[in-house]
């Protein structure tokens, strides 16, 4: 599974989780068959510029708090799973990736 992961700051597998998916500069991507984790500089930092980041990466899930309702269509539409959990660090998602809850529904955005 290749999961992304919502980041302010590049500091690898210790960076904290962002509480919201749609205003971050870095999406972590971890590869759990390679273990290989990749950090993705977002460019455009705002509304589903995050998702559309993802394009080409071969992302089959997202681990995020929060997402906005259009950034959860944009993902359904290009097939990313939506999860969520209380995990706060990316090494946290990383050794819990059997814990990971569904995120069904959105932040009111």
């Amino acid at each position: 599974m290749r999961i992304a992961m919502p980041v302010f700051e590049n500091k690898k597998k210790n960076s904290e989780i962002a509480q919201h998916f749609g205003h971050v500069q870095f999406l972590a991507v971890y590869d759990s068959e390679k273990d290989k984790l990749e950090m993705i500089d977002v460019k455009n930092v705002q509304g589903c510029a995050p998702v559309e980041s993802l394009e080409g990466h071969g992302v089959d899930a997202i681990y995020c708090f929060g997402m906005g309702m259009r950034a959860i269509d944009l993902c359904k539409t290009m097939g990313i799973k939506l999860k969520t959990g209380q995990f706060k660090t990316i090494k946290g998602v990383i050794e819990n990736l059997d814990k990971l809850k569904d995120l069904e529904e959105s932040c009111g955005h």
